[in-house]
């Protein structure tokens, strides 16, 4: 008979049948919102981007890596409001259905059944945590290194066939190429000028060139193929000029910084140790993330309940507008905290409380009082 007791107690704590069918529709529900959406906010982002590659202003070789690192930024903040809208759906539809009603003629509470709901709220909570203070710093950070990379050749950025291109630095040069392949790698009719102190200058034309980055990342190399280079001094008859098979030559390029890391890129152990309020006012807007994935079910579960007739997405409507509610106050608490407005220890806490208030009005309007029925349990 002993033996038999702590399975008994194993059982109590397992999922019910019901548990596991409301998870699963949550879950799906998310998994089908969640890329919907984000790939609907990327889109801007996206033809940001393209429309910079196309102007030249960012090298192909960039441009997949400067949208996929984006990616983890949009998810933590799209990953709370799918869940949310999520459940809005799901419980929704089984309103709608009139599941519920069959549930509670079977003598089982809906709230209650939302137990597996609720923990997997905590689960995803503990991905967006982790999204939101370590992937998406390590994906800014990677973002700044690229544009850093982007400004310090942002001279050979840009190549237009057809035009003189001026490159920036200590002497005074001019590109030019009459055809110029996407990738800018591939180059033909290659004219280059460049000023050389004190008061000579090199001319360079070729039929053929090429262009690519020098191992190190100082520069890119420049090599042409069947040309002819004048050196000499401006207005001297005498010239000098070689032909040549290939020439090439390293083009050095001073990389620049991004300096101090900022917003989303300023790695943890910075904002957990700093007293300055724009970083307090970072690590609470990261931490609020995954606390709202877990809030906002709990107050999803009661604000989804309607009559048959109702719909199942008659509390879209006031979820959407409480959303846009809350994620306004966080951005208003986010700079309140910056400005030093409110006290640091309250920061962003007190939102938390208006929406557990909001959770409890809702539960209580349905008749449940979590706390007694857990103490009579």
């Amino acid at each position: 008979m002993e033996s038999q007791v702590p399975e008994k107690k194993r059982k109590n704590r397992a999922f019910t049948t019901l548990e596991r069918y409301l998870v699963l529709q949550v879950m799906w529900s998310w998994l089908v919102a969640t890329p919907i959406l984000l790939v609907l906010l990327m889109t801007l982002r996206v033809s940001k981007i393209m429309a910079q590659a196309a102007a030249g202003q960012i090298p192909v070789e960039f441009l997949w890596s400067l949208i996929w690192l984006k990616v983890p930024a949009y998810l933590g903040m799209v990953v709370p409001m799918t869940l949310f809208f999520a459940v809005l759906l799901a419980f929704g539809r089984l309103y709608q259905t009139s599941e519920v009603t069959a549930f509670r003629a079977g003598g089982i509470d809906i709230f209650e059944a939302a137990r597996g709901v609720r923990w997997f709220s905590a689960v995803v909570a503990v991905l967006v945590l982790l999204l939101v203070l370590f992937v998406t710093p390590w994906a800014q950070t990677e973002i700044n290194r690229i544009h850093d990379e982007i400004n310090a050749n942002a001279n050979l950025v840009g190549l237009t066939a057809g035009r003189f291109k001026p490159i920036s630095g200590p002497n005074e040069r001019i590109f030019y190429a009459e055809e110029i392949s996407v990738d800018q790698r591939e180059l033909q009719g290659v004219f280059f000028y460049e000023a050389l102190p004190p008061d000579r200058f090199r001319l360079i034309t070729a039929k053929s060139g090429e262009m690519f980055p020098d191992k190190s990342g100082d520069g890119k190399w420049l090599v042409m193929q069947n040309g002819r280079q004048y050196s000499g001094r401006p207005g001297d008859a005498d010239m000098e000029i070689v032909n040549f098979k290939e020439y090439g030559f390293l083009m050095n390029l001073s990389k620049t910084s991004s300096g101090e890391p900022k917003g989303r890129a300023i790695p943890l152990r910075d904002l957990w140790d700093s007293d300055r309020l724009q970083y307090q006012a970072e690590l609470q807007w990261r931490l609020s993330l995954p606390i709202m994935t877990v809030l906002l079910v709990l107050l999803a579960v009661p604000l989804s309940s309607t009559s048959p007739r109702g719909g199942k997405y008659a509390g879209m409507i006031p979820g959407v507008l409480l959303y846009l509610l809350f994620s306004n106050l966080f951005n208003i608490a986010y700079g309140w905290i910056e400005r030093g407005q409110i006290a640091s220890w309250l920061g962003m806490s007190w939102i938390y409380g208006v929406i557990l208030l909001l959770a409890f009005l809702l539960y209580w309007r349905e008749g449940v009082v979590l706390l007694s029925r857990r103490r009579r349990e």
